[in-house]
């Protein structure tokens, strides 16, 4: 509830414009919903349709190289499916550098096509001849990508390929269910790492034998966060680090460095938030010569139904794999001493490219994450890759063309694995840190907003609870034929942390009608022993939760907004049977079907807020609010990751600004910066919306 001075100053305050940045939505013609419609086909049953008949799979592509933009595209393809792809049976990986050269040849493919009924031909015979996981990573590749597919829905990846989410031992229930003649059910794993009902024996509890010291398992459903690893997934086909912005005429891969960095460095950033609600310290740093005290078991399977490798508890990486342990350590060094020179070699025409500018935090992302447009690639090849690496395959494989590896060798289920938040601390330091802490400390210009000052933040009670989250399997397991899809229904039930939805208002005095740009953050008010913490001790937990343009008028303004405005956040996709379904309704004329520019992106709307405590456990909310100059964005590019207002909501500073840099003080002591003290609450789901007594 606000409080009586909030409704004083409401009184009188002119309710402050919010720039609207997400598009209106239209209705899907009939030729989008026929071309949604074959898109989602191609999805169904991935992996199992061998043996299904059709005619998806007799497009000639030697007799039809005029229908792509250059035929070298669909020749160079032939030749390496006439020598020879990944076998149906094997396991699909980037880290193979033949089969990222294959999957890349089959992307050009999907690509260069040059209409939509080339491309869904080409796909449709691609699904029937091509290794499914290889089929599959370029079929979303070129579904982001192509000009004429970006405003398409592809359904969660977590209900597209069930394998790579569901434990084993429950998808073996499923498939025992099948057997035994049921159509549907549900089916509850639990990943929470601790058992819903307390008692001194369950696994980790201080009184349990199973206790060995250390409590990451408390956090394992945020790790294991199913919306979560769908989102970290699509970030790596919005940005793969080998596509080149040139090549494929990709004018949104703009600051991609710096852009792809922001999102590991939020990620971690709420990781440690969740962390420290548990009591828990922040992810120790990697080091390649210690042990890695918590092991991991993926319990999952690749496409080919053999399990990813665990690791157990105290496994040292330079002993099991010291060869690339070596390659990563060395590509290390040479970034620490281009940062510390202030310079970049570029080979290539024998010049210095200078670190010390306003573009080179992204060019360091460039190089620390190897894309395609980086200077002296040969040289400065990806820290970050490599590393994944070594730590991604600590056992040896049965041939180049064989590369089983742990939960880090896929983009689906690396942040699941505790490790690699302790990488992520280890690279954020070492480099992206390293460099921040030699630039100068941000002035109070470049922090200021001279004449706007926050006056008031009120912000309704903050409430965290856990509630089951079901999302359906059946395409995880094998039929006759794809029509038989929808006579069966199961489901898999995960426990997923969520939060009330909430409502804040942020009284702005300003001298002047002038245009400005909000964002908010929320981070450590304590560490996990309780200690009070200083702004620069914090600043690297703050995680933005919002950032809108507002137009401010003369005098008091009143920004009224709810969290479900936030474009950083979207809310948990359409299941793959409620689009097919959505798509069909229209289709019949049943129902509109609504298509939107930016479709979806973001973080899941549930993971807003940190874990609270029951009694409430102390944050603090930071409302910035700086000058915004409609130049400075980028009309256009609507692919920026960090939020889903695109391009129009960077303003031209660094990501992560005003907490980006060390701060000269501890305090900001600047009027356009606001820092509430708030607590969030944890309660059981069925306590959320109980009425309160009377």
């Amino acid at each position: 509830m606000f409080s009586l001075l909030t409704l004083l100053l409401t009184a009188t305050a002119i309710s402050a414009t919010v720039v609207q940045q997400r598009p209106d939505r239209r209705i899907a013609d009939a030729t989008f919903l026929k071309q949604q419609k074959q898109i989602l086909d191609l999805f169904v049953g991935i992996g199992h349709s061998d043996h299904w008949k059709g005619d998806e799979g007799d497009f000639d592509i030697s007799a039809n190289f005029g229908s792509f933009t250059d035929e070298k595209y669909p020749k160079e393809f032939l030749r390496a499916y006439k020598r020879g792809l990944l076998p149906k049976h094997g396991v699909f990986s980037m880290y193979c550098h033949h089969t990222k050269a294959d999957a890349i040849r089959l992307f050009d493919l999907f690509y260069f096509a040059k209409d939509f009924e080339t491309f869904i031909k080409v796909a449709g015979w691609a699904k029937h001849h091509i290794h499914a996981g290889m089929f599959s990573y370029a079929y979303i590749l070129a579904l982001t990508h192509r000009s004429d597919t970006q405003n398409f829905l592809i359904p969660p990846q977590y209900e597209i390929f069930p394998n790579f989410f569901v434990p084993s031992d429950t998808l073996h229930e499923v498939y025992d269910a099948k057997m035994e003649g049921l159509r549907e059910g549900k089916f509850t794993y639990n990943n929470t790492g601790y058992e819903y009902n307390y008692h001194t024996a369950m696994f980790g509890g201080l009184m349990s034998s199973e206790n060995r010291g250390y409590g990451d398992f408390r956090i394992s459903y945020f790790r294991e966060d199913v919306g979560l690893n769908n989102y970290l997934s699509e970030v790596t086909f919005r940005n793969p680090q080998w596509m080149s912005s040139e090549k494929y005429n990709t004018p949104w891969l703009k600051r991609r460095g710096e852009n792809y960095y922001q999102i590991l460095q939020q990620l971690f950033a709420r990781y440690s938030q969740e962390r420290t609600a548990h009591g828990l310290p922040n992810a120790g740093h990697l080091v390649w010569d210690q042990p890695i005290r918590v092991g991991y078991n993926p319990r999952v399977t690749f496409m080919n139904g053999q399990p990813m490798y665990n690791r157990p508890d105290g496994l040292i990486p330079e002993q099991f794999n010291r060869r690339a342990v070596v390659r990563a350590q060395t590509l290390e060094r040479r970034i620490l001493d281009a940062i510390d020179n202030g310079f970049l070699w570029e080979a290539s025409n024998k010049s210095l490219i200078p670190l010390n500018n306003e573009d080179g935090f992204d060019l360091l992302g460039k190089i620390v994450f190897g894309t395609a447009d980086r200077p002296s690639k040969n040289f400065f090849q990806s820290p970050y890759y490599a590393a994944l690496e070594a730590l991604s395959f600590i056992s040896s494989t049965a041939s180049d063309r064989s590369y089983v590896g742990n939960a880090l060798s896929s983009p689906i289920t690396a942040s699941r694995d505790p490790v690699y938040f302790n990488y992520l601390a280890r690279m954020i330091t070492m480099f992206f840190q390293h460099y921040k802490r030699l630039q100068a400390p941000y002035s109070h210009g470049e922090l200021g907003f001279n004449g706007v000052s926050v006056q008031k933040v009120e912000v309704d009670k903050l409430m965290t609870y856990f509630d089951m989250f079901d999302y359906e399997i059946t395409n995880g397991v094998p039929v006759p034929k794809a029509s038989d899809y929808t006579d069966f229904r199961y489901y898999a039930r995960q426990y997923r942390l969520n939060h009330k939805p909430y409502h804040y208002n942020v009284t702005v005095n300003s001298e002047h009608a002038v245009d400005g740009i909000v964002r908010v953050f929320l981070g450590h008010k304590y560490d996990a022993d309780e200690h009070l913490l200083t702004v620069n001790q914090a600043r690297m937990t703050f995680v933005e939760i919002d950032r809108f343009i507002v137009k401010l008028a003369a005098g008091v303004n009143l920004i009224e907004r709810s969290s479900k405005e936030s474009p950083i956040f979207t809310s948990d996709r359409d299941g793959f049977r409620n689009l097919y379904t959505s798509v069909n309704n229209a289709i019949n004329q049943k129902t509109p079907f609504y298509i939107s520019e930016y479709g979806h992106c973001g973080l899941p709307e549930r993971l807003q807020l940190p874990m609270g405590w029951r009694g409430g456990r102390h944050v603090q909310l930071a409302v910035a609010i700086n000058s915004y100059d409609r130049n400075s964005a980028q009309p256009g590019n609507n692919n920026f990751d960090i939020a889903c207002g695109g391009a129009a909501l960077y303003d031209g500073r660094p990501l992560g600004f005003p907490f980006d840099r060390p701060l000269a003080h501890d305090d900001f002591h600047l009027p356009n910066i606001y820092f509430k003290d708030v607590t969030i609450d944890h309660r059981e789901q069925t306590e959320v919306n109980r009425p309160a007594a009377s």
